[in-house]
């Protein structure tokens, strides 16, 4: 039986919907839809409508305080478009997935439980988005492992989807010293001899909330994201406290879900062979965290490309991170954080920097709704600065951090080095000098820890 026009009264005292066509035809499933609606304030008579939805990822520590708020705030900036817009859409409640927080696990049995937080947040949300019918969906991510189980749920659902970064954590402040302190500094002083020093670290390195400030896993890979073309690019710089995630993005993201919806635009449409190439270019060029190799073919598997044959060959990859230069001085191997680059506006810059040398394709589509070039044009980036931001011309670094090696351990090819960690020992390619051999990660840190490493 089709569903007749009925006009009804709306009594919910929640909203200020009118009178409104609806039918239930099946009241026992119809029920907690209403009931949820109510609750929530919305017009229960959107029920029946295509679902949307709001992620955001939660753990265990400061990198996902500030989850919550920003996905509150996009929850109500929803809920004022489907108003405004009369869209007839059901906002379901907001949905959380997530993990741990390796950054205060490293060292330690438990860190074995982090790259298991990118299947859980893969698998929690896949259930989500397929259980729930969502047909469009915003997600705030968080830390390392989470942001990418959750845009692999999001590829593989294939709805209209964005993205915004939860934001850096800002950087501390040594109150003895007044010198800017991070988790970077918390690790090179555990094996110091002066307590009070380790003490002070602990107690100012990481105020406030947000991930990991430097360019590790979480801003490797919200970089890489955008670049891909899922979140916007002005939305990965700034700080998680930043109030601009609350006050102005919301309305952002929603906008831009609605044109997405409309155009027909979803997620495969935009990570394609070209826009990952354009990624690992340019997280190559930010210097990224070495598990960009090991997220990148994920993100591409959900899109349904194969990386390592459809979008580069280790071989190339190499030949690419010859080629290109690192064009900022970030920490950990650098001086500053993901929120100086925001002050000297933001990964935009670097973005056009590579695009005017040629370095990227800017005909790939992204979530604004227009291309590569297109967004950088609007944003209109200014020159890097040449301390926080270097030129292609005057770059950081001549060449790119990262290199795939092969060897004996290793025949195929697939294992990764950061080539900052061991600068001063490659000649030619190989290392050349004193190999310190621990039996398992364990003794390793132990050494460190007790500053016994020259002694293996």
């Amino acid at each position: 039986m089709k569903n007749k026009k009925i006009n009804q009264q709306c009594d919910c005292g929640n909203c200020e919907c009118g009178k409104e066509n609806f039918v239930s035809e099946n009241p026992g499933r119809d029920v907690q839809r209403v009931g949820t609606a109510k609750f929530l304030g919305q017009n229960p008579f959107n029920i029946h409508g295509d679902v949307w939805a709001v992620i955001g990822n939660q753990g265990d520590s400061q990198c996902y305080l500030g989850v919550t708020e920003k996905v509150a705030a996009i929850q109500v900036a929803v809920v004022k478009m489907i108003e405004k817009e009369k869209l007839g859409v059901r906002l379901i409640p907001p949905y959380f997935a997530g993990g741990i927080s390796d950054g205060q696990l490293n060292g330690t049995d438990e860190m074995r439980y982090s790259l298991i937080g990118r299947e859980v947040s893969h698998d929690t949300i896949s259930l989500h988005l397929s259980g729930s019918s969502v047909k469009g969906a915003i997600a705030v991510v968080a830390c390392d492992k989470p942001p990418v189980g959750t845009v692999a749920a999001l590829l593989e659902a294939n709805v209209p989807t964005i993205v915004m970064s939860d934001g850096s954590i800002r950087p501390g402040v040594d109150p003895e010293t007044q010198e800017r302190i991070d988790i970077v500094t918390g690790f090179q002083v555990a094996g110091d001899d002066e307590q009070e020093l380790k003490n002070r670290v602990a107690l100012n390195a990481c105020p406030g909330c947000g991930s990991c400030g430097g360019m590790f896993t979480y801003n490797t890979m919200q970089t890489f994201f955008a670049v891909v073309g899922m979140e916007p690019l002005h939305m990965v710089s700034p700080a998680s406290q930043d109030e601009r995630r609350i006050k102005e993005f919301p309305q952002e993201l929603v906008s831009y879900l609605l044109m997405l919806t409309k155009k027909g635009i979803r997620p495969r449409d935009i990570v394609t062979k070209k826009s990952l190439r354009n990624a690992i270019t340019v997280a190559v060029a930010m210097g990224g965290s070495t598990n960009v190799m090991l997220h990148a073919p994920e993100i591409a598997r959900a899109a349904g490309i194969d990386f390592w044959r459809d979008v580069i060959t280790q071989k190339e990859f190499n030949d690419l991170s010859r080629s290109i230069p690192v064009l900022v001085n970030a920490r950990p191997f650098g001086t500053y954080s993901m929120v100086d680059i925001d002050e000297k506006g933001g990964i935009q810059v670097i973005v056009k920097e590579l695009l005017d040398a040629g370095f990227l394709d800017g005909s790939c589509i992204t979530c604004t709704g227009e291309t590569l070039q297109e967004q950088i044009k609007r944003l209109n980036p200014p020159a890097p600065d040449g301390e926080v931001i270097h030129s292609v011309a005057k770059p950081f670094k001549p060449t790119g951090g990262l290199r795939m090696l092969h060897g004996n351990l290793a025949p195929n090819g697939g294992a990764v080095i950061k080539v900052a960690g061991v600068e001063g020992g490659i000649e030619k390619g190989m290392f050349i000098g004193k190999a310190r051999v621990f039996n398992g990660e364990g003794q390793l840190l132990d050494a460190l820890t007790s500053r016994n490493a020259g002694n293996a």
